[in-house]
């Protein structure tokens, strides 16, 4: 692998924005240096502690096949990769559609829905990222498999609830059983199945339990506007007649909600407010508008509360969130009618909301970012007064199948996995779904060529549940068949008992961590330079030698793993979504509107994350801006996953990303973040 990722970490350089030094290569390398980590960690650890009275063979002997299963499948994703390269213009991550039509990108796109899946769901489960959200990772994974056995019943929520608990218990015993059924999951769900897990967070029991440690907002409250002809100001001193949105559903109210951690002269105007019994004070000079996120098809500001009132507290102005209408009744273009009207009637009835708007910022995350970013083009397209500042939050501004380097995290994503990514675009997309000309309409033909790509291969084909775990046969045979199946009660009470009896200690993984340096010393020396390629390949090797490591199992190549010969290529997800064609529409995919609009722009900063699927989006959307002479800022966090932003409260590093957010709006509208 050292050749593939110093070739990517050579170019890396190029498709960088600035001096943020974050895209999908980047990202690539970071997992497979994580991956390496936990490994050569978890091998050391063995090794020490191997003839310790309470060491659990089973239990490292499971993680350390699950780990050289994972090394391979990125081994193959890194080559795979690296083939984008070559059909994508140097500093583009991703490439000219047309090449979706050629059969080297149908091989490509074929190898790539081949990998493996589920030896990332399993015990690496969420390695990538930071420690603190290993355990929400698997507590995520447990409700979706065990939600799934129960989303047909029709019996009451309680009985609901209670079969999911006892089902359950099987997904808490083997990772590997749950990771199965996860892949199952995510590969074959509807859109109705992910709306329905996905709103189980509006439930008032988790609800109460997100924000029972959150601060008190004096005004938190939900009410519902009437649309109906608007006008607004344009900035040349005319007017615009704004016409209420009317797509798919006709005319319906809209749902607002304001928060506010201070009670402020006007919001008592609002329809049905309970006027709270403090006195209140003047208007802030500021407004924050904030359109949530949720894949276009779930969720309301209710979820998002979770960061919401923290801000409240800290910027202290009233914040006004969008609950907009959701895919699949409500495709594109419902959900930008609804936020582009809210936008409009919030400049003409700021005085309602305790502000005079002064200044105002818009802030979005993940689909909510891709609604404001589009709600701005409306603006601009209609001269209407655009906000001081942008904030975009891991944002998706292409929505259409083309691949990167990034995108192909969603393989191994544990929150944003690619049946559902592929579902919930293809459900918002609506009525610009035309089918694609350029892809092969016989079922029967794509199945055959998998056959025959499977079968070239049948001299090297070994099981798959053994592909990589023979080079572990010598380990296991030591032991016996009862020390390797533990009883379930004992694993039960290792699943529940401290991170820190569970994981590896922090010391081991810092110790090897500092000692590999796969990723951190290359990325600052990714020059070229072949002398230090050598260096570094030989004080490894030394290091490997004075340190007497054990030496790595080596990892069988891609095309000796047997996949199910039974599996239709045709069905997967990837298939699916590549073989509709989503018109372009500016709209829906802002990286594509016109230059003379985007050059209209108001100041924009983009939060990014390092192992996000849509990191590549916002590296694409930074430098097209940049070129056009917009005012823009990229931030990248690292070990966060995609909605870290609702991960705050579980961990240090969320709360982290999540106050760096928070600092951007201020920068913004220019209150002094000590203050």
């Amino acid at each position: 692998m050292e050749g593939s990722i110093f070739e990517l970490l050579d170019l890396a350089p190029h498709y960088d924005f600035r001096d943020c030094q974050a895209n999908g290569y980047r990202s690539l390398v970071r997992v497979v240096q994580s991956c390496l980590t936990h490994l050569m960690a978890l091998v050391r650890y063995i090794s020490v502690n191997k003839n310790s009275y309470n060491f659990r063979l089973s239990h490292y002997v499971k993680q350390l096949d699950s780990y050289t299963m994972t090394l391979g499948q990125l081994r193959d994703v890194l080559r795979y990769t690296r083939k984008l390269m070559d059909y994508s213009p140097l500093g583009q991550l991703m490439p000219s559609e047309t090449l979706l039509d050629s059969a080297v990108a149908d091989k490509i796109q074929m190898e790539m829905d081949m990998i493996d899946q589920e030896c990332f769901y399993g015990h690496s489960l969420g390695f990538q990222y930071c420690e603190s959200l290993k355990r929400s990772f698997e507590i995520v994974h447990i409700s979706l498999a065990s939600y799934s056995h129960n989303y047909q019943d029709k019996t009451p929520a309680v009985m609901k609830l209670a079969k999911s608990i006892f089902s359950s218990r099987k997904y808490v015993l083997n990772p590997d059983h749950r990771a199965k059924k996860v892949v199952e999951v995510t590969l074959n769900c509807s859109i109705d199945f992910c709306k329905a897990f996905w709103n189980l967070s509006e439930s008032n029991l988790f609800h109460s339990i997100a924000t029972f440690s959150l601060p008190h907002c004096v005004i938190n409250h939900v009410f519902d506007i009437n649309p109906k002809d608007l006008t607004v100001n344009t900035k040349a001193g005319g007017k615009v007649t704004l016409k209420p949105p009317t797509a798919h559903i006709g005319h319906q109210s809209l749902q607002l909600r304001l928060i506010s951690y201070r009670y402020r002269l006007g919001q008592e105007k609002l329809p049905n407010f309970p006027t709270p019994s403090v006195i209140a004070e003047p208007p802030s000079d500021f407004l924050i508008i904030q359109c949530h996120g949720g894949g276009f098809v779930s969720q309301t500001s209710k979820t998002h509360e979770a960061y919401l009132r923290l801000w409240a507290q800290y910027i202290n102005v009233p914040i006004l969130c969008i609950d907009y209408s959701l895919a699949p009744a409500a495709p594109f273009p419902r959900g930008l009618e609804e936020v582009y009207y809210a936008y409009c009637w919030a400049l003409t009835n700021c005085h309602m909301l305790g502000t005079t708007a002064k200044k105002i910022v818009v802030v979005g995350d993940s689909a909510g970012g891709n609604l404001l970013i589009s709600t701005m083009l409306k603006a601009i397209q209609d001269d209407v007064k655009l906000p001081n500042g942008l904030l975009a939050i891991y944002t998706p501004v292409y929505v259409q199948y083309i691949p990167s380097p990034s995108r192909t995290l969603s393989i191994m994503d544990p929150l944003l996995p690619v049946g559902i990514l592929t579902t919930c675009l293809e459900a918002y997309a609506g009525d610009l779904i035309e089918p694609w000309k350029g892809c092969k309409d016989d079922v029967g033909e794509v199945e055959a060529h998998t056959q025959r790509h499977i079968s070239s291969n049948t001299h090297n084909k070994v099981k798959l549940e053994s592909s990589d775990t023979h080079v572990f046969h010598e380990t296991k045979d030591v032991a016996s068949s009862n020390i390797l199946q533990e009883d379930e009660d004992e694993e039960i009470q290792s699943y529940f008992c401290n991170e820190s009896e569970k994981s590896l200690p922090d010391d081991v993984v810092d110790m090897v961590a500092d000692k590999l340096q796969i990723a951190d010393t290359a990325v600052a020396s990714a020059n070229g330079s072949k002398t230090r390629r050598n260096s570094h390949r030989r004080s490894v090797k030394s290091h490997n030698r004075s340190e007497s490591l054990p030496i790595a199992p080596k990892v069988p190549p891609f095309d000796s793993v047997r996949h199910d010969t039974t599996r239709h290529f045709a069905q997967s997800p990837l298939y699916k979504f590549a073989k509709i064609r989503i018109k372009q529409d500016p709209l829906l995919s802002p990286l594509h509107a016109s230059d003379e609009l985007l050059s209209q722009m108001p100041p924009t900063s983009l939060v990014a994350c390092h192992l996000d699927p849509c990191l590549d989006d916002s590296i694409m959307f930074a430098k097209k801006l940049h070129s056009l002479g917009v005012s823009v800022h990229l931030d990248a966090v690292d070990k966060v996953p995609h909605g870290f932003l609702n991960f705050n409260s579980v961990s240090k590093e969320c709360m982290q990303a999540t106050d760096l957010c928070r600092d951007r709006l201020c920068q913004i509208l220019g209150i002094n973040v000590d203050s």
